[in-house]
């Protein structure tokens, strides 16, 4: 088969998911693209949309993380999210070419081993389940100040025997400052279509985000600000009926609801964090996520839900990144991230990140 004949074949499936999408619904979204797969997102409450630097751990999750200043080193993050379940992305920066640089990755989430019974209850054995994609990405500096950037991925959604195919694309446009000390950022993640390839798998969009974020600092200063507004495509992000007001069992009496409706959506949005420079090679981070944390409430209770907090630095040649983060109710997630040097002819001096 020819190379047009495979290009056409692909294109031919491409253009048939995104038109069987179109009037369908969102299907549930995964941890291999859900969940911050760069520690230092995680411990900024979510993706810092407007990095002032390119970064070779944040090109997994972010189109326009990468130049000619990252290290052409193999950037690995693990999760251990819960009881079993863990994601992870590798990923390792191509040559650059001019102003523009690539990378290949992948990214994924195990759901640990399950016990198989049939419908008379007898034993069928041990399955498993995950979700595996793999991607390939471009980000062209175009200038100083800016930069844009896309990143395409595909893969598989299983559980034991049944299997559903992804296919999407990740986009984003930066511009700094020319001071370098500040940054606006927009991407368009999992802009996507799900394929049920067993009959009984749900298909349709996948629940893409659009993102805006503001990065800041000052000179002299040792903090460093990021803001993201988050599902931008969408308004209403609280459950339904938490701005319903209440009835008392008892008298009938209607108690109102005080929660600022407008207000709280907005917050729901919106999170923060900061960047602290701790040493020459050691920064720390602390994120707030609010739409996390009023999820997460149980009986009126919030605990440390949507906090987030972590480390990024360097020990001699070994560069790591390590996040706690709240996601669920059993307790506080640990992200761990390593990037791993490749012995390289010609290897040229790029810059680190912290």
């Amino acid at each position: 088969m020819s190379t047009n004949c495979r290009l056409r074949h692909v294109l031919l499936f491409s253009l048939t998911l995104g038109l069987q999408s179109l009037c369908a619904q969102d299907v549930p979204t995964s941890l291999a693209w859900d969940v911050a797969a760069a520690p230092r997102h995680a411990a900024l409450g979510g993706l810092d949309v407007a990095p002032l630097e390119a970064d070779g751990w944040s090109v997994a999750v972010h189109p326009c993380a990468l130049d000619s200043t990252v290290e052409r080193d193999v950037y690995t993050s693990y999760l251990d999210y819960f009881a079993g379940i863990r994601s992870g992305a590798v990923t390792w920066p191509l040559a650059h070419r001019g102003k523009r640089a690539s990378h290949v990755g992948i990214r994924f989430a195990t759901f640990g081993t399950f016990e198989g019974t049939t419908a008379a209850g007898l034993e069928s054995g041990n399955f498993s389940g995950g979700d595996y994609i793999a991607q390939y990405g471009t980000t062209w500096t175009l200038s100083p100040q800016w930069v844009l950037g896309a990143t395409g991925w595909t893969g598989l959604r299983n559980l034991a025997q049944v299997n559903a195919g992804v296919l999407g694309v990740d986009l984003g446009a930066l511009r700094r400052t020319r001071n370098g000390m500040g940054a606006l950022g927009f991407v368009v993640s999992n802009l996507g279509v799900q394929e049920d390839f067993s009959g009984i798998m749900p298909q349709g969009r996948l629940p893409h985000n659009v993102q805006l974020g503001w990065t800041q600092t000052f000179p002299n200063a040792p903090f460093t600000f990021h803001v993201r507004m988050q599902r931008l495509n969408t308004w209403e992000l609280a459950p339904e009926g938490t701005y319903d007001d209440a009835y008392d069992p008892l008298t009938g009496e209607v108690i109102p609801n005080d929660i600022w409706e407008w207000g709280d959506q907005l917050a729901r949005h919106l999170t923060g964090g900061v960047t602290l420079k701790l040493g020459a090679q050691l920064t720390g981070h602390l994120g707030y996520n609010h739409q996390r944390q009023k999820t997460m409430v149980a009986a009126g209770r919030t605990g440390l839900n949507g906090l987030s907090m972590g480390l990024q630095g360097q020990f001699k040649a070994l560069r790591y990144s390590v996040a706690r983060s709240v996601y669920h109710f059993a307790g506080t997630s640990t992200h761990l991230a390593l990037a791993i040097q490749v012995p390289q002819q010609g290897r040229e001096s790029g810059h680190h990140q912290p």
